[in-house]
């Protein structure tokens, strides 16, 4: 009779210890998808990276599917119920994946108080600069084929702009620099150091 309970006792802990380990798996998949479009730091958006996503969405189907196909063969031996956590787990980062990638705010938290736009002719370079009310913006470098957002804080003294990031120019291949004057008569952000180009706003809040 020990014995039995003992074993009995066993197989319970090991068959949670596989369910840990297998909702462990599909939402350490699901976290490093959603972390791939959070507007959090520095990140880049292009081909490559929505290929990269689609390749993880296909990757955690399958799994599901692997394991549905499993339970329902323990369903029809051994009478067990239907394991729905591994779909429920998948559909909830599926859905925010698809509110992260739907979404036009990236920075859902704040509101835009200044749209920039830059372009340097005869190349294929150009940029988005993006402030926010919170005191934070997003310097946006753009190629052909893909981009990358640059997220840093900002202070606007005397219409002088300061970009308080050391390494934006490095970073966007010279589009930005981190000082400006706001012309707001002719709707455009001067650089105050020379070799930039002028930035066009689009978009100023008063």
């Amino acid at each position: 009779m020990e014995k039995s309970a003992t074993n009995h006792t066993r197989t319970v802990v090991n068959n949670l210890r596989k369910r840990i380990i297998k909702y462990g798996i599909i939402s350490l998949i699901g976290i490093y998808l959603i972390f791939q479009f959070l507007p959090v730091g520095d990140y880049c958006s292009g081909l490559g990276n929505f290929l990269s996503s689609l390749f993880i969405i296909g990757l955690l189907i399958l799994i599901v599917f692997v394991l549905a196909i499993r339970n329902l063969i323990r369903i029809k031996k051994r009478k067990e119920k239907f394991d729905f956590i591994p779909l429920i787990i998948t559909l909830f980062f599926g859905l925010i994946w698809y509110f992260l990638v739907d979404m036009t705010d990236k920075k859902f938290w704040t509101e835009k108080s200044l749209i920039g736009f830059v372009e340097e002719e005869g190349t294929p370079k150009s940029g988005t600069l993006v402030l926010f009310k919170n005191g934070s913006f997003g310097a946006s470098y753009h190629r052909a084929d893909y981009s990358c957002t640059y997220q840093g804080d900002y202070e606007i003294i005397d219409n002088r702009l300061t970009l308080k990031r050391t390494d934006l120019t490095e970073v966007t291949d010279s589009i930005f620099t981190t000082k400006y004057m706001i012309v707001r008569k002719d709707s455009i952000l001067k650089p105050i150091e020379n070799g930039f180009v002028e930035i066009g706003i689009s978009k100023m809040a008063e």
